[in-house]
C-alpha cells in the first residue's frame, strides 16, 4: 500500500531543537549488530537460540503525491531463528530507509486500522503526520491470513520452502518520523518463545500478556533507534526459552540378534508330554 506524504523546506525551530537534543545520544553497540539502511539492528546473543542472517532485499517505498515527494529507497534484511536441533522457531524482517534524515518536514498519512482478531495499538493519536502502528496476532499459522496481511513475508516463506511445525504469533510495528525516517519490523515467533505453559484457567487468561509486553518493548526500541545518532535498535530477547530435547527418544538395542519365538517359550511352563529344558 503506498504512502501519502507531503514535504516542504520549511523548518520548525522547536522541532529542530528537540531533534538536536535527541541526536546527541548514542546507543551502545553489541557484537552481533547488522546494518539495515540507517538502522543498526542489535540482536540478542542467546547461545541456544540465535538469529541467523537469511537474506537482503532492496525495495522502494512509493510515496505520494508524486509531484511533491520522492519515493523512498529501503533496505530489508531477514533473519531466522532455529533450535540446536534445526527446528524453525522465528523469522524477523527489518526494513529501514537508506537515505539520510535531511530534517525536511515529512507528513505521513498511512492509516493504522483496527482489525478483527488482531490487537492494534495506534499511539500517534491525532498526529496524522507520522505512523506509529503496532499489530499483534496471537496465532497466525493460517497461510491465507499471512498472505493477506503480510504478502511479502508469506512470499519469502513459500519461495524458500520454510514452514513452522507449531503455532506462531505475528508482530508488526511500523514507525515514521517527520524528518523522513522509516522503520518497519515483522516477526513470526513460535508460541513457546512468547507464551508460558498454562496449567489452569488463571494461567490461560494471562498467557497473552508476555507477548504483548515483548511487542511493546520491540516498538519502544524501534522508536528510540530513530532518535539515536547511530540508529541502534536493540531486539529484546524473547521471554521464554525452548527445550531443545528431541520429541522422542530412540532406545538402542544392546544386541543385534533377533528375538525368536523360542525365546519367549524359554520361561514358559512345560506342557504335558514335553520335558523341561535342561539347564
Amino acid at each position: 500500500m503506498p504512502f501519502s506524504a507531503v514535504r516542504s523546506p520549511s523548518m520548525v525551530l522547536l522541532a529542530c531543537s528537540a531533534a538536536v537534543a535527541l541526536l546527541t545520544a548514542c546507543a551502545p553497540l553489541s557484537p552481533n549488530t547488522a546494518q539495515v539502511g540507517r538502522t543498526q539492528v542489535s540482536l540478542d546473543s542467546n547461545p541456544d537460540l540465535q538469529w541467523k542472517y537469511w537474506g537482503t532485499d532492496s525495495e522502494v517505498l512509493n510515496v505520494l503525491p508524486e509531484d511533491l515527494s520522492k519515493d523512498k529507497p529501503l533496505t530489508a534484511k531477514l533473519w531466522q531463528m532455529r533450535t540446536t536441533l534445526g527446528e524453525l522457531v522465528g523469522v524477523m524482517s527489518v526494513r529501514s530507509n537508506v537515505d539520510s534524515l535531511d530534517n525536511r518536514n515529512t507528513v505521513w498519512t498511512e492509516d493504522c486500522p483496527k482489525q478483527k482478531g488482531v490487537l492494534v495499538e495506534r499511539t500517534q493519536g491525532l498526529n496524522v503526520g507520522r505512523v506509529d502502528c503496532l499489530r499483534i496476532k496471537r496465532t497466525a499459522n493460517s497461510m491465507d491470513w499471512l498472505a493477506a496481511n503480510d504478502p511479502a513475508m508469506a512470499a519469502r516463506l513459500e519461495a524458500a520452502g520454510v514452514f513452522f511445525a507449531r503455532p506462531v504469533s505475528y508482530v508488526s510495528y511500523q514507525y515514521t518520523t517527520s524528518n523522513g525516517g522509516y522503520v518497519e519490523v515483522q516477526v513470526l515467533a513460535d508460541h513457546r518463545l512468547v507464551r508460558p505453559q498454562t496449567r489452569n484457567s488463571v494461567d490461560f487468561l494471562a498467557a497473552g500478556r508476555p507477548l504483548v509486553d515483548w511487542s511493546q518493548d520491540l516498538a519502544l526500541s524501534v522508536r528510540q533507534s530513530t532518535g539515536y545518532i547511530n540508529g541502534v535498535m536493540n531486539v529484546p530477547p524473547f521471554p521464554y526459552d525452548i527445550d531443545t530435547k528431541p520429541y522422542y527418544e530412540t532406545r538402542t538395542v544392546d544386541s543385534d540378534v533377533l528375538i525368536s519365538k523360542d525365546t519367549f517359550k524359554k520361561d514358559a511352563p512345560a506342557s504335558e508330554g514335553e520335558s523341561p529344558a535342561k539347564p
